[in-house]
């Protein structure tokens, strides 16, 4: 006969529940620990060059967590949690390879690290710059507010949270065209059809060297002279653009010396009225046309609808995963460096412009449109997985017309795509992409030559048409028929035979027919 059991008394269910409790919170409180220990971050092995800078740098001796968890109860239970869901994903193998950490200026200033008072009041100098801490923190240029992280951030091997230059220049010496930032644009862009997109352009030095005046001639007016009624300057310091001078932030070396064969004395130069300008025209690398490419290098699928410089800036510079100003507008170059770049190329951009902007924006699926009829994205899946120019362009080949001038350009070649597919693919798909575009293109041609001779000018079947023949001559001058993006290429030419169709039903037809 089986023996039966005693039931537990209260007191021992008591015990068990007071024990339980306390092993439960010993354990936790032992978790949050090894969780904030600096070690532990270097467990997940995406972590692992931050941490090697880290260890390197000047916050060596500060935590993780106090940088990367601002002070407060709610901020720390929620990287906690955060970080739990993190763990999951290792465990799971789902961590992204792009990790993303903020530091917000809270953290810079809690108990025991830096205060206000000695930030505001910290001047920076050395043989290179001089910096003013007062003239940038929580001050707001261009509407962009500055924090400690604007300058501050994770650049590359042994710089944890080091300054990092490149902000400085894009802030002094880089800024918005205001002429064409709107261009037409799918469904995506919202009401009005058109999108901005962001040209930057190297900034014009005051002719003066005074701050003043750099302010006052990027408003159109003079130096020395009051701005004009049409473009004021900003009353307060929301829009206040940074000078440009290059004396604002740097000193003019006082030793003599020998450059080339040339003895140099910057002091005897500047007191006889001469500008830095005069020798150092070009000491900033031309920045690159900022669109919608950059954003894929974060986000999956780009933007789904544009929103304007402002609020972009705000959300990535602001936002609770900032990013570093270089990310969207590359690494400006400024300097001895970047001058003599300007020299060796004489900027070559200025005969040659936009010289493969269609085959990009086919590749991209930048230009006439975006999106397929249902709504999904039309980027090639060649540029998806960074593929770039150089991976099908692999044949070195004489230009065209002159041979015999020793110039090459690398020509496509079906052999590209052994790097990465199975030997052969492309022996066996880009006929397949060609001759279909090739079709889709003869009978997009005919049926538009079919029709232009009677359309009425200034007809909304002529408006039609021409957009229609826009969308055949993107197809024609890329050249690549349908090789760089054969969704995008036949995407354009099935929309421009809809317009076509759409046209032919406002003509009239030909007598006889």
């Amino acid at each position: 006969m089986k023996k039966q059991r005693k039931p537990v008394s209260k007191k021992k269910w008591i015990l068990r529940g007071v024990v339980g409790g306390v092993l439960f919170v010993v354990f936790n409180i032992a978790l949050v620990e090894t969780t904030s220990q600096s070690w532990f971050c270097n467990s997940c092995h995406i972590m692992n060059p931050f941490y090697a800078s880290w260890k390197t740098g000047s916050h060596a001796q500060v935590h993780c967590v106090e940088c990367h968890i601002s002070p407060g109860v709610d901020s720390f239970v929620a990287a906690k949690l955060n970080g739990l869901g993190q763990v999951v994903d290792d465990v799971l193998n789902r961590t992204s390879t792009k990790p993303s950490a903020s530091v917000s200026a809270m953290a810079c200033m809690r108990s025991g690290c830096h205060t206000m008072e000695k930030i505001v009041a910290k001047q920076s100098k050395n043989a290179d710059f001089r910096f003013d801490h007062e003239k940038h923190y929580d001050k707001e240029y261009y509407g962009i507010k500055i924090t400690c992280t604007t300058c501050h951030s994770h650049v590359m091997g042994d710089d944890h949270f080091e300054v990092n230059t490149g902000a400085c220049i894009t802030c002094h010496m880089i800024e918005t065209d205001s002429q064409d930032v709107l261009v037409e644009a799918g469904p995506q862009s919202g009401p009005g059809g058109s999108t901005r997109l962001i040209h930057m352009r190297i900034r014009e030095n005051s002719s003066t060297g005074k701050v003043g005046d750099d302010l006052a001639a990027a408003h159109g007016a003079k130096p020395a002279e009051a701005p004009t009624e049409a473009a004021p300057l900003p009353q307060d310091e929301t829009h206040k653009r940074p000078p440009s001078d290059c004396k604002s932030c740097h000193d003019a070396p006082r030793q003599e010396f020998m450059y080339r064969g040339l003895k140099v004395n910057h002091s005897d130069f500047l007191e006889y009225g001469g500008q830095c300008e005069s020798c150092h025209r070009g000491a900033t690398s031309a920045p690159n046309a900022i669109d919608d490419a950059a954003c894929l290098s974060c986000h999956s699928f780009g933007i789904d609808k544009a929103q304007p410089a402002e609020e972009i800036h705000r959300v990535h510079n602001e936002g609770e995963h900032k990013i570093e100003c270089f990310s969207c507008h590359g690494t400006p170059r400024h300097g001895p460096e970047a001058q003599a770049v300007k020299a060796e190329e004489f900027d070559c951009y200025k005969c040659h412009i936009d010289q493969h902007n269609i085959q990009r924006q086919t590749y991209l699926s930048t230009g006439e449109i975006r999106k397929a009829p249902d709504g999904t994205d039309l980027v090639s899946p060649m540029f998806m997985a960074h593929v770039d120019c150089t991976g099908c362009h692999v044949v070195p080949s004489p230009l065209d017309g002159e041979p015999h001038n020793g110039a090459l350009v690398r020509r496509a070649a079906a052999q590209g795509c052994n790097s990465c597919h199975q030997p052969g693919l492309g022996d066996k798909m880009i006929p397949l992409w060609q001759n279909a575009t090739h079709e889709l293109y003869d009978k997009a041609s005919a049926e538009f030559e079919s029709l232009a001779s009677r359309a009425t000018a200034g007809s909304e079947a002529a408006t039609t048409l021409e957009e229609a023949k826009r969308l055949i001559d993107v197809v024609r001058m890329d050249g690549s028929w349908g090789v760089h993006n054969p969704r995008y290429t036949q995407d354009l030419l099935e929309q421009a035979r809809e317009k076509i169709a759409a046209a032919r039903k406002t003509i009239a037809p030909e007598s006889g027919s």
